[in-house]
């Protein structure tokens, strides 16, 4: 009997000395986690408020809040989940033996023996993620984009993680990912104007720019929750103006104008949606005009009455106040092929596989690139022709602006938002039916 209470007193003591220090490094990882979690959220609470006031830029509002959700990424992904937590080693087995012997006779020597003050600095150094980087020591997107979706199918029911990953595959341009990441994301919350919006926009980049159905859909019941919404005002005048509805879709950009927060970027943006539908609207009053002159007998000078078109790049150009026509748009001012090859002295700074961006966009305006297209490294030299097909969105296209920016940049992140050190070039003022010869040998530094 003396024996059996010694052994369950022995049990205990090794109990209460070994289970906490297995526990504590857990506790301390997870609490570190959810701190540097909050300290992110509040700072892009911060960053939001900024912006709004008008004292932080566009640009920097842009570049400070991807940068800021890259960092929140990093800890919602899961890697405090894939944290490998202390295991029990042989050692500690023995020592948990030494206690369950000796514990009666020397218990506080031995827990001073062993209760080393640095024990839990020790297990946290231990539990330390491994971030997965790239060859230059950057974090690699691709892979802990991959980790954080492996992770979410295991625990579906965090919001925030599926918020990260579709953000992440918008940007990188993966719709497909990015709607399965939205739509779980809606599931949880269903009754979220943002969360619909996200959703639309995602499935609209899947149809190449298109709204019906489904996108325009979850538009309105957006639009109906939050009328004052400047992305729902947006997406719901697109919509409308694809369905030709021109006098609805101003209606909802010139409720939207003066929300826009003297956003110069998106102000130009719409500007030219504006005009657009003024142009179509002032095209249709043509066309019901001709229409009843042929009706009572007064015909054209051609004999036939001018009928209704859908938009073409010559609306456009009516919009700019341009006076070339649709057809010489089509046929040689929508097109600029350029001629990209890598410089010998960055060959040895990119891999075959690495990514490679070519566009055009804006002078100035929208950031948004009017066409691109994403080839590797293995594939140069290249030579691409840009032209309105390879629109990221049918309302911004290269027919919309005389001369352009075009350019091509190597990420090794794949990512389509240009990082600190890809490689790069750029040549401005650039027209329609230009020819360009690029050399990638610039080094990207934000």
């Amino acid at each position: 009997m003396l024996w059996f209470f010694i052994a369950a007193l022995s049990l205990v003591a090794v109990a209460y000395l070994v289970l906490p220090l297995f526990r504590t490094a857990d506790e301390v990882v997870d609490d570190r986690k959810e701190q540097n979690i909050q300290i992110v959220r509040e700072q892009l609470t911060e960053l939001e408020g900024s912006f709004e006031r008008g004292e932080v830029e566009s640009e920097q509002y842009s570049q400070r809040r991807e940068e800021l959700e890259q960092s929140l990424l990093l800890d919602v992904s899961g890697q405090s989940e894939s944290v490998e937590r202390p295991k029990t080693s042989s050692s500690s087995w023995l020592s948990a033996g030494f206690l369950a012997l000796f514990v009666p006779i020397s218990a506080v020597a031995l827990y001073l023996y062993l209760g080393t003050p640095n024990a839990q600095q020790l297990a946290l150094e231990n539990a330390k993620p491994e971030v997965p980087l790239t060859a230059d020591g950057k974090p690699d997107i691709d892979k802990l984009v991959t980790s954080l979706h492996d992770k979410l199918r295991k625990n579906p029911d965090n919001e925030q993680g599926w918020y990260m990953l579709g953000r992440s595959y918008m940007m990188m341009q993966r719709f497909e990912g990015a709607i399965e990441a939205y739509e779980n994301l809606y599931r949880l919350q269903p009754e979220e104007p943002d969360v619909m919006l996200m959703l639309a926009d995602a499935l609209s980049m899947k149809q190449q720019g298109k709204m019906a159905g489904r996108p325009e859909t979850l538009i309105n019941q957006a639009l109906a929750k939050a009328p004052q919404n400047t992305t729902a005002l947006w997406l719901s005048g697109m919509a409308l103006e694809q369905n030709g509805q021109y006098q609805e879709a101003l209606d909802r950009w010139q409720i939207l104008r003066p929300l826009l927060n003297d956003n110069l970027q998106e102000q130009v943006q719409l500007d030219v949606l504006i005009k657009r539908a003024k142009a179509q609207l002032a095209g249709d009053e043509k066309t019901e005009t001709a229409s009843a002159d042929t009706a009572n007998g007064q015909a054209t000078a051609s004999g036939k009455a001018v009928t209704r078109k859908s938009p073409t790049a010559e609306d456009i150009a009516v919009s700019q106040g341009q006076a070339e026509t649709a057809t010489e748009k089509s046929a040689a001012g929508a097109k600029i092929t350029l001629s990209v090859s890598l410089s010998e002295e960055f060959k040895s700074q990119a891999s075959p596989e690495d990514s490679v961006f070519i566009y055009a966009k804006a002078q100035s305006g929208p950031p948004m690139p009017l066409a691109a297209s994403r080839l590797q490294v293995k594939d140069l030299p290249v030579t691409v022709t840009l032209d309105d097909s390879m629109a990221m969105m049918p309302q911004m296209t290269l027919s919309m602006f005389d001369t352009v920016i075009v350019g091509a940049r190597v990420s090794k992140s794949g990512n389509a938002v240009g990082q600190d050190g890809d490689l790069f070039v750029e040549q401005e003022q650039v027209s329609h039916g230009d020819e360009v010869n690029l050399l990638i040998n610039n080094v990207l530094k934000k």
